[in-house]
């Protein structure tokens, strides 16, 4: 069976074509149709799908400044060496707060490989939902999970789904991405972590 496929209308949602499934912030299945429209202008009074508000607000679907540098960053240890795209990241901060012996946003290098072992390293590196975080000897590694999983008060986690856009950045794999839902991203259609600094909340 084909990819589902997304297709990003102008000025409007992203048009998801073919899903198989779709979990909400809760991690519970959301019911898919062959076909649906799904909001990320970040203001639909029915999200995660479209109302048609992106009309009223006069929604852009470019333009921006994207956060941080599109560079692959390598970070050496003993075992593994973790490869990092500033510009791919959605800041989802689950490396920092779950292995933050390795991952410490504080400290410089911010990453240091040989804080964990490398099995810890890689369930981190699998959890990345954008694919900034790889590694060098291994890549992307893939985790288990809906097609689409949306993240509370943030994005969508796509795996597995293609879309009609260049890939988030450098290094960056098109079957792992994130896609914005929030309307604030600078690198639309994907995250960029702006819906943080903007405090976008699902009920906004």
């Amino acid at each position: 069976m084909s990819k589902p496929v997304i297709e990003e209308r102008e000025d409007g949602p992203l048009v998801i074509k073919g899903l198989e499934s779709m979990t909400d912030s809760d991690g519970n299945a959301v019911e898919v149709k062959p076909v649906m429209a799904l909001c990320r202008c970040g203001q639909s009074n029915n999200k995660p799908f479209c109302d048609g508000t992106h009309n009223d607000i006069g929604f852009k679907s470019s333009g921006g400044e994207p956060s941080g540098k599109d560079i692959v960053l390598s970070y050496q240890g003993d075992e593994v060496t973790v490869l990092y795209n500033p510009r791919v990241c959605s800041h989802a901060a689950f490396c920092a707060t779950e292995l933050p012996q390795v991952f410490d946003p504080n400290s410089k290098p911010w990453c240091n490989p040989n804080g964990a072992s490398a099995d810890e390293i890689r369930a981190i590196v699998r959890a990345c939902p954008s694919g900034a975080l790889s590694l060098a000897d291994e890549g992307h590694l893939m985790p288990q999970r809906a097609e689409i999983a949306i993240e509370k008060d943030g994005p969508y986690w796509a795996l597995g789904v293609e879309i009609d856009a260049p890939i988030a950045g450098e290094g960056a794999i098109a079957d792992k991405k994130v896609l914005c839902r929030c309307g604030h991203s600078g690198n639309k259609p994907y995250c960029d972590g702006s819906h943080r600094g903007q405090g976008w909340k699902d009920e906004s």
